[in-house]
């Protein structure tokens, strides 16, 4: 018997040529003895053996005439007897009759041991009995040559399934589909094994599934791990932090590069930040800032905003991008409101340490931009640009005509105005713009608004009869309006416009837009 290459015998060869005659092994001669003799045929084919013909009785061999042997059991599966027994007439008489007795060595010392796929240790003449029980009983086990190329198109079939669903998993699902997989092709190949005697080779497919997925995983820990850094370190300082943990769940839905979206942009300026900055010191300007842009860009963050840049004084920040936001209106106007409450909050601080109180100007605009990582292959940023940003720049500047807090736009409006108080301010024709746009002032939250809600409704009353040119009834509503909000300089500037245009009418063609010369 020639071992595997694990020291097992698997095989037994059937015939053996020696010279010019054909040799068979004990349990060939036992079982033709034991038939009477049959014809006892060696087949052979172009390839090499083909198996052996024993009267009725088929035996499979490979090519080189070798039988796999289908072990019973462990030693001792077939009844032993000790020799001195027989001797000694210790066995009942008719023990053996009719039986096939195979007379052998077991002992250690004798060196007639063999490994089997059961023990490391079984008398080689328990391996001739075996494999006289396979052939009475044609209990073999087959190898065909066929099942070679079901063993590769096994590997194959594991490695390009793998390949294919393992990097559309997570990690918990993907472990689970590897076991159930090499879970089912043990089981599989055990029942072929068990009920047909055929042997599929289980240790190539399931290694290649092993080695396959370990890596999948290993690359995929790697580059993962190197995109969540790289995304980590690029937007930290940009988004908050709930943003950056939803695009490390979500790396897909970050577009790098620019993509045109629908997004909203937030500006703020700080009046007068020329003449502040005249009164401080290098040092007292940039603690002043430092604390004013923290707790501004802290408010950015809270309501899922990206901190585009800073300009000075001034903040630009953009919101639904990089992650998709159906309320970015809605979170830039909340992020508006809380950061005039967050600044009444600071110059009270400030005043209190005999330091100057200032007031800020912000402006909304939605509308569709380009968005993503623009600059050169040197420097880049993460930014926003089109018409519907210039166009929140400009509404930010338009508080200065107005004296107002906080301008949007005309889809901000209509996206928002559910949920916010505004008061409609004028149709205008912004610097650098032909088509006129409604603006809004953003007069707070529903039920508790900064302005009261009877102001606003009888000031857009008022600018609604404006443009009617019904001067006189404008004149009366927007004095209404001042008398119960002196502080309403835009009521004010109605009434100038009405007063000159009842000196100087406007002519048929106008529409009631309002050109603005300044930024």
């Amino acid at each position: 018997m020639i071992p595997d290459l694990d020291g097992a015998a698997r095989w037994i060869p059937l015939m053996i040529k020696c010279r010019q005659e054909i040799l068979s092994p004990l349990s060939i001669q036992c079982v033709w003895h034991y038939l009477d003799r049959p014809p006892l045929i060696l087949k052979i084919a172009s390839y090499g053996v083909q198996g052996i013909q024993m009267g009725d009785i088929s035996i499979p061999t490979d090519e080189t005439g070798q039988m796999m042997i289908n072990y019973l059991g462990p030693p001792k599966t077939f009844t032993h007897y000790p020799i001195t027994d027989i001797i000694n007439n210790r066995i009942p008489k008719g023990t053996f009759k009719d039986k096939m007795v195979l007379v052998g060595a077991t002992a250690l010392g004798i060196y007639d041991i063999r490994s089997t796929p059961f023990s490391s240790v079984c008398p080689g003449v328990e391996v001739h009995a075996t494999v006289i029980d396979n052939i009475l009983g044609q209990n073999f086990l087959i190898r065909p040559d066929w099942i070679k190329s079901l063993d590769l198109l096994a590997i194959i079939l594991m490695g390009v399934v793998t390949g294919l669903v393992i990097p559309r998993l997570n990690a918990a699902k993907g472990i689970l589909f590897v076991i159930c997989v090499f879970t089912a092709h043990i089981l599989l190949s055990r029942l072929f094994f068990v009920n047909y005697g055929l042997w599929f080779n289980i240790t190539y497919p399931l290694t290649a599934l092993i080695v396959l997925y370990v890596s999948h995983t290993i690359y995929k820990y790697m580059t993962e791990e190197r995109e969540r850094k790289k995304i980590k370190g690029a937007f930290t300082y940009y988004v908050s932090s709930s943003v950056v943990n939803e695009m490390l769940k979500h790396p897909e839905k970050l577009k790098l590069g620019g993509e045109r979206k629908e997004l909203t942009v937030l500006f703020s300026d700080i009046k007068g930040f020329t003449t502040i900055a005249e009164g401080l010191t290098p040092e007292e300007l940039v603690n002043l800032l430092n604390e004013y842009l923290t707790v501004m860009t802290d408010v950015v963050f809270k309501y899922d905003g990206t901190l585009d840049k800073y300009i000075g004084d001034a903040i630009m920040a953009v919101y639904g991008a990089p992650l998709d936001s159906p309320d970015h209106p809605f979170n830039a106007c909340q992020s508006a409101l809380e950061m005039i409450k967050e600044l009444k909050r600071l110059n009270e601080k400030w005043v209190g340490e005999g330091r100057q109180a200032f007031d800020i100007r912000i402006g909304i605009n939605t509308g569709p931009m380009m968005v993503g990582n623009m600059g050169s292959k040197q420097r880049f940023d993460f930014t926003a640009m089109g018409d519907s940003v210039n166009l929140g720049s400009r509404l930010e500047g338009a508080n200065k005509s107005y004296k107002t807090s906080i301008i949007i736009g005309e889809i901000t409006y209509e996206r928002v105005k559910n949920e916010f108080v505004c008061m409609e301010l004028d149709s205008v024709r912004v610097k650098g713009k032909k088509k006129p746009v409604k603006i809004y002032s953003l007069a707070g939250i529903k039920d508790i608004p900064e302005i009261p809600e009877v102001i606003v409704n009888q000031f857009n009353e008022g600018v609604t009869v404006y443009r009617e040119r019904k001067w006189d009834e404008a004149i009366q509503i927007f004095e209404n309006v001042a008398a119960m909000d002196p502080d309403l300089y835009a009521a004010q500037l109605y009434i100038e416009r009405c007063n000159n245009f009842k000196k100087t009418p406007p002519p048929p063609d106008w529409d009631g837009v309002y050109v603005m010369t300044t930024k």
